[in-house]
């Protein structure tokens, strides 16, 4: 008997059970646990609450407290959709800055109460605010990630020390084979830095070890600061003489994570969802066309507002406590204001960063982004109708 037709149960023998005589109430409770298979006096104290107090009437029962953050649910949602929909504890660090360039803009017209409220409102109440918003779902799909022949010469992650140092890459493929991975078709080449989070995307066609070499030569030329080394997994696109060549010419420390030991890469395999699939999709892309129109988004809008204007945390440790593991994170920031924060990144790059962010509209940017996504949608739709 399921906890529904327990609570039902409950209703029809409450009533019955609080008039009978003592001799009466000690069978219904024999009668009872048999069915349900509850403790008797847990079954008593059930059966008087649910008399004195119908669960019905406590699930429609309102508090009559005012709210205080009712007027800003319509701005909180427009900025939450606009920071990409994130939990309340990234948007409570981002909001500042969204109310900044919302002005700055003229985007979204607020009240000098609403933009208070904003300001003070906690993460939790956001959650609560937002529980009932449309939210993305994850979706499963097999790897199309095949394991190779590792050179002895290329050590694993775990093995080094300076695997940390800023301008570390781990980078991973994304396949867009849609629910067939025959033929030829797009791959993502994704990647972000250790440090700073700081990600960089490109569209490949397949994944042939010179089109990777390509799409790390485009990357690097867009990163904010210098490349000093690669992380990957044991994939054959990866370990190759192609990408050895590649790493020995411009004088990069190279590593890869152990075989079947997704950990090793946590980094870029979270980011595989977060800032590609869940953006992206599960599409099949398969046309120069739709690699074009892919990486048009990705050197332009879709990098700007994912390193200036999504916040994220980094754990900090991990501390058993008896049979739990609690973790402590630290305040949820950009990958823009982590490299701000270093002393070891140049101060003619912070500049150069700063000069953007200044120039910078979020805005606009996902304006931008959704009607690329939507042509981008529209192109798959069409060539599979046709």
């Amino acid at each position: 008997m399921d906890m529904h037709s327990k609570n039902e149960l409950t209703a029809a023998v409450a009533p019955r059970y609080f008039k009978a005589t003592k001799q009466e109430k000690r069978l219904m409770l024999d009668e009872y646990c048999a069915n349900t298979g509850l403790d008797r006096k847990y079954t008593s104290r059930k059966m008087k609450k649910d008399f004195l107090d119908p669960p019905e009437e406590r699930r429609t029962r309102k508090r009559n407290r005012p709210s205080t953050y009712g007027v800003v649910l319509t701005p909180l949602v427009a900025l939450w959709q606009i920071a990409d929909c994130p939990c309340g504890w990234r948007l409570k660090e981002q909001l500042p800055v969204l109310i900044q360039k919302a002005t700055s803009f003229d985007e979204l017209p607020l009240s000098e109460q609403q933009t208070v409220l904003l300001q003070s409102i906690s993460p939790a109440t956001i959650d609560r605010m937002l529980k009932g918003q449309w939210r993305l779902k994850r979706k499963k799909t097999n790897s199309q990630t095949k394991k190779g022949n590792p050179y002895s010469l290329i050590p694993f992650a775990v093995d080094l020390e300076k695997v940390c140092d800023v301008g570390i890459l781990e980078i991973d493929l994304v396949a867009h084979c849609g629910g067939s991975a025959v033929g030829s078709f797009v791959n993502t080449l994704s990647t972000t830095e250790f440090t700073s989070g700081w990600q960089e995307s490109e569209a490949i066609m397949g994944k042939h070890k010179e089109a990777v070499r390509a799409g790390l030569v485009e990357i690097q030329k867009r990163l904010p600061i210098p490349l000093k080394g690669i992380d990957f997994d044991s994939g054959s696109e990866f370990v190759n003489d192609v990408i050895w060549q590649f790493c020995q010419e411009m004088k990069l420390t190279i590593s890869k994570s152990r075989p079947y030991t997704k950990n090793d890469n946590a980094h870029i395999e979270q980011k595989n969802w977060t800032n590609v699939r869940r953006i992206i999709g599960y599409l099949r892309l398969d046309t120069e066309e739709e690699r074009d129109l892919l990486n048009d988004l990705y050197r332009n809008e879709l990098r700007l507002y994912i390193n200036f204007f999504q916040p994220s945390g980094k754990l900090i440790s991990k501390q058993r406590v008896g049979s739990k593991v609690k973790r402590i994170y630290d305040k949820p920031k950009t990958p823009y204001q982590r490299l701000l924060e270093r002393d070891d990144v140049d101060p003619a790059n912070k500049r150069k960063l700063r000069a953007i962010y200044d120039e910078l509209n979020p805005f606009e940017l996902k304006r931008r982004i959704d009607d690329k996504l939507a042509k981008l949608v529209s192109l798959a739709q069409r060539k599979g109708a046709a």
